[in-house]
């Protein structure tokens, strides 16, 4: 009992976000019991009953405990909420009879979460309109949970990692729990209408409701990877569409509810890491049209192209519009480039974030001037904010084990028998949630791959949502444990 009173905070997180989940889930229920008849309904009925049962049963263990989090329960949650999502998200698969493999059900479910796209089955959910928006609606909670874990619990465990530079740090971060649930309630809110613009767009550009939500769900949770040729054969309405969304989901939904809360539109137009975003973004997108355009492509259709595969990858959602592949190498390693800087540090997409690139890139001049001036007094600033030391510090280790990771990741894989530069675009797929990335360098398919190369891939999927920090932290608390007991 001693042993559960420190666990009670855990299972109220798990609890609420389970019960969040299964209430979202009942919605391919309602579509297939209207579409497909009651009896295919139950294969999404089911999975939901449970995770409510499940979330109930954690509330319950919970209690009325709402004292802060603690740093351990919060990494704790971190590592552990994807994979439970998943083992109920995997079932409508395995229900359906789409496959009988447990680990591939479960890998397209975890991936689905952690908005990565890669997938084992992606041709099962083109001639299934329930399933489809079942793993649309994964992805799109997935980018949700990203969201109000980073306005909740993720700040309290990583120690924000560069955080507060969000919305020049009037989004005050809290442990309390009526504080996060507040926090929490914001992020939604604004997650939500995005959602609703890009549903809209993509209306406006043509396509049915059923086809405008779908691609919102995907788009604004970075998520499209695992649909590859979405976009193959659409017209250019449509492309517009998914710029524009794409551009949506890339910019920081905690600086849209701060100019929207406060009626002030200047933090928009003085922010600098949307600035920033949006300069890369034209930038790439221009220096890949001309790169297509010298391929052959006319003008227009490179422009199109170019921007469609710059928002797509910087955001990491993962579109493609043709194949990548075929593509000249200098778009190839720029658009994996792209990725790994991802969009802004409030947007539910992965990547290293361009706040944090900023800032690096701020360091390394200061740096360079202190050497110069060995006595002169220097000091970083973002949008007017002083950067503290901690901050740059904390930036700098992250820096380190991403790109740690991510080294040692590639040479893992590569075990698999798969190439130098596709095993190094499966991680970097992996990491950053941008699961186009491994058919960069050529096609992959995924269901290939032996049974280990797709758990570890698994891992990586989850690291690259909780941002490497909470799991280290877990790794250290239980060899702390097993000294102690050795």
């Amino acid at each position: 009992m001693h042993r559960l009173e420190h666990k009670r905070i855990f299972f109220r997180l798990l609890g609420w976000t389970l019960l969040l989940a299964s209430l979202f889930m009942l919605l391919p229920f309602f579509y297939a019991a209207c579409t497909v008849g009651m009896g295919r309904a139950q294969a999404f009925f089911l999975p939901t009953a449970a995770g409510l049962l499940a979330g109930g049963l954690c509330l319950a263990l919970a209690g009325r405990e709402r004292r802060p989090v603690q740093v351990l329960e919060g990494a704790i949650y971190l590592v552990v909420v994807l994979p439970v999502l998943a083992a109920f998200g995997m079932l409508p698969l395995l229900l359906t009879g789409t496959t009988d493999s447990v680990l591939a059900a479960w890998f397209d479910a975890l991936s689905a979460l952690s908005t990565t796209g890669l997938s084992c089955l992606e041709l099962s959910y083109a001639s299934n309109p329930p399933l489809l928006l079942w793993h649309s609606l994964m992805s799109w909670l997935g980018g949700l949970l990203f969201i109000l874990t980073l306005v909740t619990v993720l700040p309290q465990v990583s120690g924000c990692f560069g955080l507060t530079l969000s919305a020049r740090q009037r989004v005050h971060f809290s442990p309390v729990w009526n504080k996060m649930r507040a926090s929490a309630l914001h992020g939604a809110a604004i997650y939500g209408l995005l959602t609703g613009i890009s549903a809209l767009s993509y209306g406006l550009a043509g396509l049915p409701a059923f086809d405008s939500i779908i691609r919102a769900l995907v788009t604004l949770s970075s998520g499209g990877a695992g649909l590859a040729g979405f976009f193959g054969a659409e017209s250019d309405g449509v492309l517009l569409a998914g710029i524009f969304s794409m551009t949506l989901a890339g910019c920081n939904i905690l600086l849209f509810w701060q100019a929207f809360h406060l009626r002030r539109l200047s933090l928009l137009t003085g922010d600098a890491e949307l600035r920033l975003f949006l300069g890369v973004l034209c930038a790439a997108g221009l220096a890949i049209a001309l790169s297509l355009f010298h391929s052959g492509l006319t003008g227009e259709s490179a422009l199109l192209q170019g921007f469609f595969a710059a928002a797509s990858f910087l955001t990491t959602t993962g579109f493609v519009a043709d194949s990548p592949g075929d593509w000249p190498p200098f778009v190839r390693f720029l658009l994996l480039l792209l990725a790994f800087a991802g969009g802004s540090i409030g947007a539910a997409g992965g990547g290293l974030k361009l706040v944090r690139i900023l800032v690096l890139a701020r360091l390394a001049a200061l740096e360079v001037r202190r050497t110069l001036h060995p006595h002169m007094v220097v000091s970083l600033t973002i949008d007017g904010v002083t950067v503290s030391p901690k901050i740059r510090q904390r930036i700098l280790v992250f820096f380190f084990l991403y790109v740690l990771t991510f080294a040692a990741s590639a040479l893992i894989l590569s075990l698999a028998g798969t190439s130098l530069m596709t095993s190094m675009g499966l991680a970097a797929g992996a990491m950053t949630s941008a699961g186009a990335t491994a058919q960069l360098f050529g096609p992959i398919d995924v269901a290939i791959l032996p049974a280990w190369a797709k758990l570890f891939l698994t891992v990586l999927m989850v690291l690259g949502r909780i941002e490497i920090f909470s799991a280290l932290i877990l790794i250290d608390q239980l060899i702390r444990l097993a000294k102690r007991h050795w």
